[in-house]
């Protein structure tokens, strides 16, 4: 067989339009599309429906399950077993109260009583220090530490002369020379300014424009002759080449 032979046969087999699954299901064609036709009255004008299995068991009610109705009244009879029942050796146990913990202590009271020897006791030198109050000029003083301790200024610290190094440290930092305060709000406008007379041109750009040097058939975006035939320098071409760094040649195919 030749090559022309079998390429026609593939051709052909190609050109077979793929089988359809058994499982296939057309789409709807519209969202009213029904798959099969609704019920229609009978002989005597009445539709008879007939329900599934399924359907008929969902439709039956619920059955309650062990359902105990609520006791008519709060008071109701004990059984007489339950009267001669005795309570067992657990149930009197758990019947018990809880004690307490045999260390627990209650409150102490307001009042209390001091002992005999707290009476008698005698306070140290130590906390008769400590109980007598501040000196005033101790408690308010202003060279007072955090701590309660006064350290006056030495006599040598007050006879003590500063060195040249430390008056020059001492001295306030001067402002640069060429430093300048910030310029009023309001300052005054010099004669020349005053006097000045504004020249034709000042005087031509300050004027409004007229109606009258309005155009309406301007067109903003027709490019003029002159820009058209506008050649760029040679600055120009050197800025639009390209960065060697970024440019990259094509590859040879």
């Amino acid at each position: 067989m030749s090559d022309t032979a079998k390429e026609e046969r593939r051709i052909e087999t190609l050109a077979k339009p793929k089988r359809v699954p058994s499982e296939f299901q057309d789409d709807r064609r519209s969202v009213y599309w029904i798959e099969s036709n609704p019920p229609t009255p009978g002989p005597n004008g009445v539709t008879v429906i007939v329900a599934t299995k399924r359907v008929s068991e969902l439709a039956q009610h619920r059955v309650p399950h062990q359902y105990k109705h609520d006791r008519p009244s709060p008071i109701w009879p004990v059984r007489q077993t339950a009267l001669e029942q005795e309570a067992s050796e657990r149930i009197h146990q758990l019947s018990m109260h809880k004690n307490a913990h045999p260390q627990h202590a209650y409150d102490r009271t307001a009042y209390i009583e001091v002992s005999p020897g707290a009476k008698r006791a005698a306070s140290t030198e130590r906390i008769e220090m400590l109980s007598r109050p501040k000196m005033r000029q101790d408690r308010f003083g202003m060279d007072e530490t955090e701590w309660g301790q006064y350290f006056p200024v030495s006599d040598a610290a007050k006879k003590a002369t500063a060195s040249g190094r430390i008056e020059s440290l001492a001295e306030s930092k001067r402002y640069h020379a060429m430093f300048q305060n910030e310029k009023p709000v309001q300052w005054p406008v010099d004669d020349g300014a005053m006097k000045a007379i504004a020249s034709l041109e000042i005087q031509k750009l300050a004027r409004p424009r007229s109606r009258t040097m309005i155009k309406d058939d301007y067109d903003p975006y027709k490019v003029p002759m002159a820009a058209r035939r506008a050649r760029a320098t040679p600055r120009l071409d050197e800025l639009c080449v390209p960065l060697p760094r970024k440019s990259r040649a094509k590859k040879a195919a």
